[in-house]
């Protein structure tokens, strides 16, 4: 039998206490403490997948029971989702600096809590697993990494790049070059649509995370929280959640590699949503060339019959126009068609993720 998996509640309110143990209790084994020194005790025996966390709290309050656990090596990772009747930004810029995986506004329902809970418990099983099947050769291959073996991994990130035809391969393949730096990450692309989000491990964002980039981008370069570290571009925004702070070669060398990449992805984003804007602005003009061309040979077919000469030469004419302005159109697409062919080739798209990595 599957053992079940393990949620702290810490939290003052014994009424909310109750609502959350009879939410969860059904699919998890829930333990309850009532003040956040109890909570790191429990935490540290009990050893849970996450922990729903209260702020205000007597002995120690959220803050700081967030503050101790992010400081044990043993127990960083266990996902921490802050729950609070405060809704302002800085109170949930507080809680992302101190490294907590969401911020819930109480009250809530029950099944928002049981979706967040499930997605917090997948992914920290999920990394527990590759931590245990990752080997100490493998770490020691990502700190080894030397400043020029960063430039090698940057120049043929930018060389790929002009065969990702969408939003989609462009993070795909960012993903990868991160990836191969040792860095867990998400991003945003700000196109002329709106901002698209993605997550290395292909999970959607919570919404503090969506929160946190759209107040972010603007601050500057570079921003951080922790082990955690924004870096800023006018159409692109990186979020590395695993800056190694105890490591300050390595998170120099980073930071020097990481906005050169930055700044291919940034152009692309920019060719990206020019292409698009163009296919769809010839996609328009084409739809209403048909349209046109419709209506006027419908005209002309009356104009015949009636056989109004002058009228009749005029639409003979426009019509020659709107075949000249289609022709046109055809050799447009022709040429968007041969430009998308030539960045999408097999041979390149195959190569584009390949886990090979050029040394200098």
């Amino acid at each position: 039998m599957t053992e079940r998996q393990k949620i702290l509640v810490v939290d003052d309110d014994k009424t909310w206490q109750a609502f959350l143990l009879a939410s969860l209790q059904d699919k998890y084994n829930v333990v309850a403490a009532y003040d956040g020194a109890i909570g790191l005790k429990l935490a540290r025996e009990w050893r849970p997948d996450m922990i729903f966390l209260d702020i205000e709290m007597p002995v120690k309050n959220g803050y700081q029971v967030c503050a101790e656990l992010k400081a044990d090596p043993e127990l960083r990772d266990i996902p921490v989702i802050f729950l609070s009747a405060k809704s302002s930004l800085q109170e949930k810029i507080a809680g992302f600096q101190l490294g907590a995986d969401d911020y819930l506004i109480k009250p809530c329902e029950a099944e928002l809590l049981n979706a967040k809970a499930a997605r917090s418990v997948q992914l920290y099983r999920e990394k527990k697993t590759l931590d245990e099947k990752a080997t100490g050769a493998q770490v020691l291959a990502f700190e080894a990494m030397n400043s020029s073996a960063d430039l090698g991994r940057s120049v043929r990130f930018a060389e790929r790049t002009y065969a990702m035809d969408s939003f989609d391969k462009l993070a795909e393949g960012l993903f990868q070059t991160m990836a191969e730096f040792g860095l867990e990450t998400s991003v945003m692309f700000m196109g002329d649509s709106g901002p698209q989000f993605y997550s290395h491990n292909k999970y959607e964002l919570s919404l503090l995370e969506k929160d946190m980039f759209l107040a972010i981008h603007q601050e500057g370069r570079f921003c951080d929280f922790g082990h955690r570290t924004f870096c800023n571009f006018k159409r692109v925004s990186l979020l590395i959640k695993n800056m190694p702070e105890s490591d300050p070669e390595r998170y120099g060398r980073i930071k020097d590699a990481v906005p050169w990449i930055l700044g291919t992805v940034d152009g692309k984003v920019g060719a990206l949503s020019a292409q698009m804007a163009l296919v769809a602005q010839h996609q328009y003009v084409s739809e209403s060339i048909s349209v046109l061309s419709t209506d006027l040979h419908k005209a002309l077919d009356i104009v015949d019959q009636a056989e109004l000469g002058n009228a009749k030469a005029l639409l003979v004419s426009s019509l020659a126009l709107l075949d000249g302005m289609k022709k046109e159109q055809e050799r447009i697409q022709a040429l968007l068609t041969s430009s998308s062919n030539q960045g999408s080739n097999t041979e390149l798209a195959d190569e584009i993720f390949s886990s090979d990595v050029d040394f200098f």
